[in-house]
């Protein structure tokens, strides 16, 4: 019985390495040129990336695993400034 309750709350072996680190190295390097990485987060098994301008302006874009592509979704004026 301890065994069983042991083994229930270990924690779920995660990918290695991550889905955001595979999908990383798809960013489209010459659309980001002079911006600044601001994050990578997921959300309902979907990958998206934060980026920012010199001017705090942001764009979000989201990935497709299927075709290894980032679409940007959206521009948020002074999306980065506190």
């Amino acid at each position: 019985m301890i065994v069983i309750i042991l083994i229930s709350c270990a924690p779920m072996e995660e990918e290695y390495p991550p889905k955001w680190v595979i999908a990383s190295t798809y960013l489209p390097r010459e659309k980001l040129s002079g911006m600044q990485q601001a994050g990578f987060f997921t959300m309902n098994d979907s990958i998206y990336s934060h980026h920012c301008d010199k001017h705090g302006n942001m764009i979000r874009l989201k990935y497709d695993e299927e075709n290894r592509t980032w679409r940007q979704i959206k521009y948020e004026t002074l999306g980065c400034v506190e």
